[in-house]
């Protein structure tokens, strides 16, 4: 039997040994979680870099004048911006017709040999107008297999930022000029559809044209020169092939700004003028701007003046725009302010002519009649450049500089 002093003291131990307890777990067993922290592995290299998120970019018309630029800018981009990390690492998917799979891949080989960026280049097939399915391929592979409309897509679509260029249209005399309008169109239609699936972790950067803002002879809105308000309202689908094309990339365009609200798809718009200048890797194609001055070299056809855009600007502007938040829901033009006189433009081809000792400068020869229609040469034209240089620091370079890059590269 227990006395009554005996519980006494043993409820007075009790409470003590509780206190003291206590006062471990208070004061003791922290320090010692804190010693297992600090002795605990640190997190790998890869996994510390890889906090950012992986940036695939996937290019539509990749194998283009102005699509294989965008590519070349998206590698010296992710030279300077990625962490170096095998997880992470950047990629850029090139889509082009599937016949131009093998030689687009044997392309970028080269130029991965030759100079050696932190951005792996993947080609695929692409066909503008197959109800997305080829796009769809790539955003497959983009994201892992997984939507943001599926229960397993978190890890996917947050460790991925995708932007897809879309680039790609057909431009020039075609059997069917009109059907040729109308595909453009759809091809513009199903890229965004097919993207919508994995809105809003997505955004589009469209490839539009001047074409979409005025047509040949529509005088500006506001009666002095061209800004992002002003809307071709004059081209007609079916007239001749000039007008059928710049009907599509009109309608191509108001498709886009529709179609990206109703699913949600992040959208920045790109205007560009007639895009001159050198490829990046001094590769000729078939481009029609470099047949056009290849002509005017020559003396095939007579020099024309052009309102215009360098090719290297261009693609640094695509980039830009798909990195750049503060662009999204925005529709820039992409071109210098004002037409050079095509003597002018012709006498910057002639230099490069005579100081590389290949053709006949004197050949040479321009078209003084044309005045430059709604705006006359070398008056403003458009509103292009504060915006430009304030929302993507891009500085569009003069047209000289641009015609003498390029007849540089076409003769030497």
């Amino acid at each position: 039997m227990i006395s009554r002093n005996s519980c006494a003291s043993f409820l007075l131990f009790g409470n003590v040994a509780s206190i003291l307890l206590l006062v471990h777990v208070a004061f003791v067993l922290p320090k010692s979680i804190s010693s297992l922290a600090l002795h605990a592995p640190a997190p790998t290299a890869a996994a510390a870099a890889c906090q950012r998120q992986r940036m695939v970019s996937i290019v539509t018309g990749a194998s283009g004048f102005v699509g294989r630029e965008v590519v070349h800018a998206l590698r010296r981009d992710a030279a300077t911006s990625s962490s170096g990390a095998p997880d992470c690492k950047d990629e850029v998917l090139c889509l082009v017709r599937g016949r131009r799979v093998d030689e687009e891949t044997r392309y970028w080989d080269s130029v991965s040999r030759r100079d050696a960026h932190d951005c792996a280049i993947r080609v695929m097939p692409y066909e503008m107008c197959d109800g997305g399915q080829t796009l769809a391929n790539a955003l497959e592979y983009a994201y892992g297999g997984s939507s943001s409309s599926s229960d397993s897509d978190d890890a996917a679509t947050s460790s991925t930022k995708c932007c897809v260029y879309h680039v790609a249209s057909v431009f020039g005399p075609t059997d069917d000029h009109r059907q040729t309008a109308l595909d453009n169109v759809r091809g513009t239609e199903e890229v965004v559809k097919t993207m919508s699936k994995y809105a809003p972790n997505i955004k589009l950067v469209l490839t539009s044209s001047m074409a979409a803002v005025r047509a040949t002879n529509q005088p500006p809105k506001n009666g002095r020169w061209y800004t992002p308000d002003d809307w071709n309202t004059m081209s007609q689908l079916g007239t001749n092939w000039g007008s059928s094309y710049q009907w599509s990339k009109t309608q191509s365009e108001r498709r886009a700004w529709e179609l990206c609200q109703q699913y949600n798809v992040p959208l920045t718009v790109l205007c560009p003028s007639f895009v001159f200048g050198p490829p990046s890797d001094g590769v000729m194609s078939n481009s029609y701007s470099l047949s056009l001055v290849g002509q005017w070299i020559r003396g095939e056809s007579e020099v024309q003046s052009r309102l215009c855009v360098d090719v290297r600007d261009a693609a640094l502007a695509h980039v830009r725009a798909g990195t750049s938040d503060a662009a999204n829901g925005k529709r820039y033009i992409l071109s210098s302010e004002a037409r050079l006189s095509s003597l002018d433009v012709g006498k910057a081809l002639a230099e490069i002519v005579e100081n590389s000792g290949i053709g006949d400068a004197s050949r040479i020869r321009c078209d003084t009649l044309f005045d430059g229609g709604a705006i006359k040469i070398g008056e403003r034209e458009v509103e292009a450049s504060e915006l430009l240089e304030k929302d993507l620091g891009v500085v569009c370079r003069p047209t000289e500089e641009t015609m003498r890059d390029m007849a540089k590269t076409m003769l030497l």
